[in-house]
């Protein structure tokens, strides 16, 4: 559960919604991931190559190193249930 300045507590919805606005969209690059999550990058890329411990996410294209994209909603689902 994550609280505001006056100690509200702030739900899925309300980190959603702050994540589009503040990103301008539904999906955030691993760097962005990383610093909502409060993690390096490389740490990062440490659990994807690991597969756990992470929201879920979507590769884009075929190629080797595919594009990874977390939908904000996964984010917003994983810091609500994990980050308490």
């Amino acid at each position: 559960m994550f609280f505001d300045e006056n100690n509200h507590t702030i739900d899925k919805k309300y980190y959603v919604d702050y994540l589009i606005e503040k990103y301008g969209r539904l999906g955030l690059t691993r760097q962005e991931t990383a610093d909502e999550l409060g993690i390096s990058l490389s740490f990062l890329d440490k659990l994807l190559r690991e597969g756990v411990g992470l929201p879920n996410y979507m590769k884009i294209g075929k190629s080797q190193k595919p594009r990874i994209v977390f939908p904000v909603d996964a984010v917003a689902d994983f810091m609500t249930v994990n980050l308490q």
